[in-house]
């Protein structure tokens, strides 16, 4: 399910992180449901794969992505939403 272009990787994390929001607020009111639980996991690992992809490929999407090998050089390379702009 995880695509390998940056556009497609990047639009990946986005469906893959609002799939986790909209499980979450279902989780809210049925936090028993095993077949919730299970998706919720599932689209966790996906997103962590795409985000994994895109950083190793194209730097990191946020804070929490830099590491010791790109410190602080994303602050000098477009954001990922205007990198979709530059065409």
């Amino acid at each position: 399910m995880v695509s390998s272009s940056k556009k497609e990787l990047f639009n990946d994390i986005n469906e893959m992180s609002f799939m986790l929001d909209d499980i979450t607020l279902y989780l809210n009111t049925h936090p028993t449901c095993q077949n919730a639980l299970n998706e919720y996991q599932k689209f966790k690992e996906l997103r962590q794969e795409a985000i994994y992809k895109y950083t190793e490929k194209y730097g990191p999407i946020c804070r929490y992505d830099v590491s010791v090998d790109n410190y602080w050089s994303w602050v000098n390379m477009p954001w990922p939403w205007e990198k979709e702009c530059e065409k």
